[in-house]
């Protein structure tokens, strides 16, 4: 068992939990940063796939603006109407979306267009809210960890251990029940509609109770996951109730089945060799994963040698499941995985890290399994296999335990950029008003410099621990204010001295504290990202 969890964990490593894969823009008309005479009747935007719009603001000169119908989308092409078209006041627009990308994740982004004037041109980008990517990863690790361990537990029953009981008590019990099955399955139920209220709040920015984030879940990949997770889940719970092994089989199969509609991983080019392998990677992770509650009720209530015969049994079924989940996690590293040296000195990089600490104490728990407690549990006196099985109770329970770590970092990996992802540039900043913020070391001092809605300048001084002058590879600059629904708007100030950059012709169109996240690059492994409010107040 010790030999098969670390070769099973060492592929757990090498299965890509991200690849972000999402809708990109190619084409908007007007073009991101156009004059044009008049205002436009609609504005179409064209992606590199099908997208379902999810949100959809306009700004003008005089504040926000009330769009005459909702935003359509058809193939490729979003369409958002604009209302008085024609005979608009001059000034600059600003058009705020947010879509579903073919993979069921949020794209958003921003552009600006000026009616007899010219905007300065901006970038599209968007990242999700950190309170919401928090919720939705840990909704994602329950999601994930208990659907796996009812699946795999049902695969555990129905191929190592057919209507094998237990002495409880005075009667004999199913396995099933005395690993607490039925009860996993039902949280894992429980856990599908979750998730999908956490999807839908990361696609729309809003509350997973919010009808909208329903309706966004439900209509992206998200929700044809969940569909196909309860199924299984029923399906599952249905093969626990009448002992059937082939209901078991076909409700953990079709539960597993689920991560490979919906994700990074499953949604990446191409997807048609991405998704099978994601599939075979759920399953024999399930196998693993699920097998731990099980074996933990036989090594506490069936004899030591039954136990020991049982061990032995899961071990040998599940090299073909190691085999399986090597070929998978390969394949789907070569598809996904970038240089893992990009991803020091970003959240991503420290997830990763962190998971490899929880990875390495389970290698330690697996050789101590495998080496000294299997094999005291089949030899000796019967006090020393008695012995033997308590320690090695005491061992799964403590793997379950670090198992659910691995888990919500494998979570938290799924629902954060990856460096490569990260590496662009961001955008805008503030006026009238000076922050300083400090990003490993290093120092931003951010100035707007007239703090209202309307056009503004920032101005950006950097400096190195040693205050020195810092001039980053790439500086980015971007700027959100989610209270208005106004994404992302992106931006590449100029150089003017050491240390020194600004960007003239800055456009908010509505008051409020902006969120400005500016991005440098320091090389081509770490990037210091500064973070910072800033109060915009109303139009002089």
């Amino acid at each position: 068992m010790g030999a098969v969890a670390i070769l099973l964990l060492a592929l757990l490593l090498l299965s890509p939990a991200t690849a972000w894969a999402h809708a990109v823009l190619l084409e908007a008309s007007p073009a991101d940063g156009a004059q044009v005479d008049r205002l436009p009747a609609e504005i179409r935007l064209r992606f590199n796939e099908p997208v379902s719009p999810v949100a959809v603001h306009a700004f003008g000169p005089g504040g926000a603006l009330t769009l005459p119908g909702p935003a359509s989308a058809a193939d490729e092409e979003l369409r958002i109407p604009l209302p008085g078209s024609g005979a608009a006041e001059e000034g600059t627009y600003t058009v705020s979306y947010r879509v579903t990308s073919n993979d069921g994740h949020p794209v958003a982004g921003s552009l600006l267009f000026g009616v007899g004037v010219a905007p300065e041109r901006p970038q599209p980008a968007g990242e999700p809210d950190a309170t919401l990517r928090t919720g939705a990863m840990l909704a994602r690790a329950l999601h994930y960890g208990s659907l796996l361990a009812a699946a795999g537990g049902a695969l555990f029953v129905a191929l190592v251990a057919p209507n094998q009981t237990l002495p409880v008590g005075r009667s004999r019990v199913p396995l099933a029940r005395v690993a607490r099955l039925p009860r996993l399955t039902g949280v894992a139920a429980l856990a599908v509609p979750l998730n999908l209220a956490m999807a839908g709040a990361l696609l729309t920015g809003g509350s997973p109770l919010a009808p909208d984030s329903w309706r966004a879940a439900l209509a992206s990949t998200s929700g044809a996951s969940a569909g196909v997770a309860l199924a299984g889940l029923a399906l599952l719970a249905f093969g626990l109730w009448t002992r059937r092994r082939a209901a078991l089989l076909a409700g953990a199969l079709v539960a597993v089945a689920a991560l490979a509609a919906t994700g990074h991983a499953a949604t990446a080019p191409p997807r048609g060799l991405a998704g099978p392998l994601v599939a075979l990677h759920g399953v024999a992770a399930a196998f693993w994963l699920g097998a731990l509650l099980p074996l933990l009720a036989l090594l506490r209530h069936a004899p030591a040698l039954d136990s020991a015969r049982l061990v032995r049994r899961f071990s040998r079924g599940a090299l073909i499941a190691v085999a399986a989940l090597l070929a998978a996690g390969v394949g789907l590293s070569l598809l996904q995985l970038a240089d893992p040296a990009a991803i020091a000195g970003t959240v991503y990089g420290q997830l990763w890290l962190a998971k490899m600490v929880g990875v390495a104490l389970l290698l330690g728990l697996a050789s101590v399994n495998r080496l000294r407690l299997t094999p005291a549990l089949e030899s000796g006196s019967r006090s020393a296999r008695d012995h033997a099985r308590r320690l090695l109770s005491l061992s799964v329970a403590s793997e379950m335990a670090l198992m659910a770590l691995v888990v919500a970092l494998t979570a938290g990996l799924g629902t954060t950029p990856p460096p490569r992802a990260l590496a662009r540039p961001v955008a805008d900043a503030d006026p009238g008003y000076t922050a300083v913020t400090m990003a490993k070391g290093r120092q931003a001092v951010v100035s707007l410099d007239s703090a209202r809605a309307g056009a503004n300048s920032l101005t950006l001084h950097l400096a190195q621990p040693d205050d020195t002058p810092f001039d980053p590879k790439e500086l980015a600059v971007e700027l959100s204010l989610p209270a208005a629904g106004i994404e992302p708007i992106l931006r590449r100030p100029g150089r003017t001295g050491p240390g020194a950059y600004r960007l003239d012709g800055l456009t908010l169109p509505v008051a409020g504290r902006w969120e400005v996240k500016i991005d440098a690059l320091v090389d081509d492994f770490e990037k210091a990202v500064f973070r910072v409010t800033v109060p915009v107040g109303g139009a002089r």
